[in-house]
């Protein structure tokens, strides 16, 4: 398997992990991150500076920096 392949595989644990707990793992590895969080459709996605609170991480991204795709879990729709 090519390193690339190696990489792409390495973080995808995370997937399901509260945001916290996967901040704090990435901190301690040192591993640069950022954040994008998403929501149900016709649901606002919450602004960036809102307390990750009970955010899950729901997607992992392999790019410079690695893209931890949040959401909350109340997808409910009217």
């Amino acid at each position: 398997m090519s390193e690339a392949g190696q990489t792409a595989t390495e973080w995808d644990f995370l997937v399901g992990y509260p945001l916290d707990q996967a901040q704090q793992i990435l901190d301690e590895e040192a591993v640069s991150y950022q954040v994008q969080f998403t929501a149900a459709p016709r649901k606002e996605s919450p602004v960036e500076d809102v307390s990750c609170g009970d955010a899950l991480v729901i997607a992992v991204r392999n790019l410079e920096p690695l893209v931890l795709i949040c959401a909350y879990p109340n997808w409910d729709v009217s």
